[in-house]
């Protein structure tokens, strides 16, 4: 699109942006599942500011945006992005002060917990090992093992993009310190894998979670390392690490009665193959790519999956991977 083509032309020129500016960048190798096609124009901000000023001219300009976290749970169309593509892989600073962890929203979860062991801070060990990042786990409402972010998280760090205006001749002041606003957490507008941020466009630059301090020593570190790496071997045992995936392809509906992986079990898909895409044989919730797939081969077993599930129990099942 020859509107993206410019934008990255003049952030590339301009000092308010600092960063990386890709044009037809390969989308596949920055998403877990690996498939899909390129971008437009790809831009790897440095830090905040140069993400806000480059979302901001975008919607300025009325050119369609997209933000990618991890992504772990992205599907990337095989003809593509054509959009400019913000990666917030470089708001990756981690620090804590007072039993509050702050996270940029490109810290990855393995960066998160590895930080909290070599700080001895307790309380998110349970993320350990999730291909995620603190900005996505925001934004999906992560849970892992009984615990989801919004039970620890204390406030996110946002700018609501359906706030700018396209304005293509507008004036050149779109300011961080103008834009940014802080969430404090409402228990009450969140549930499971919901969260406010789903109902706007938004750009989360950082997120607080509440942990826990429990003093500096190496018996306490070792212990929370240990923690950690149960965690983390749990998730190799269960078959998360064995090929590229996305993780759960859908949501567990506790109304149904049973998990989704095990309703697609029940259903006879596990092991079933559509190109390279496979319902993993250990794991009726999980899709791999066994080393050919693309976003169609994908589609097609979610749909094979959810019309088998339908035509057997009358539940249509809700994928949690988003398709783009």
């Amino acid at each position: 699109m020859e509107g993206i083509a410019s934008l990255a032309g003049k952030l590339a020129e301009s000092p308010r942006f600092k960063g990386r500016v890709l044009p037809g960048e390969p989308l596949a190798p920055r998403t877990t599942m690996r498939v899909g096609g390129a971008a437009t124009v790809l831009v790897v901000p440095d830090d905040a500011e140069s993400a806000v000023y480059a979302a901001c001219a975008a919607r300025r300009a009325g050119l369609p945006l997209f933000i990618l976290g991890g992504g772990s749970n992205v599907i990337v169309d095989d003809g593509g992005l054509d959009a400019l593509v913000i990666s917030l892989e470089r708001l990756d600073a981690i620090s804590c002060k007072d039993g509050l962890l702050t996270a940029g929203a490109g810290a990855t979860f393995d960066g998160i917990t590895e930080f909290c062991a070599a700080h001895c801070l307790k309380g998110l060990s349970s993320f350990a090992g999730l291909p995620g990042t603190a900005g996505g786990a925001a934004y999906m409402n992560a849970r892992c093992y009984g615990v989801s972010a919004s039970d620890l998280l204390e406030s996110v760090s946002y700018v609501n993009l359906d706030e700018i205006k396209e304005e293509k001749n507008g004036p050149d002041d779109f300011a961080l310190a103008n834009l940014t606003k802080v969430y404090h957490n409402s228990v009450d507008e969140w549930a499971y894998k919901k969260s406010p941020f789903q109902s706007f466009r938004s750009l989360i630059l950082s997120v607080v979670f509440r942990v826990e301090a429990v003093g500096m020593s190496g018996d306490n570190e070792r212990a929370i390392r240990l923690e950690n790496e149960g965690f983390r071997e749990d998730r190799r045992n269960k078959g998360h690490f064995r090929a590229p995936s996305a993780g759960s392809v859908f949501k567990n509906d506790r109304r149904f009665g049973k998990p989704s992986g095990q309703l697609i079990d029940e259903a006879g898909l596990k092991g079933l193959v559509v190109g390279g895409a496979q319902i993993a044989p250990w794991h009726g919730n999980f899709i791999i790519n066994t080393g050919s797939a693309t976003a169609g081969d994908i589609k097609a077993l979610v749909e094979r999956a959810r019309t088998a599930v339908m035509e057997r129990t009358g539940f249509t099942l809700e994928t949690e991977i988003i398709f783009v």
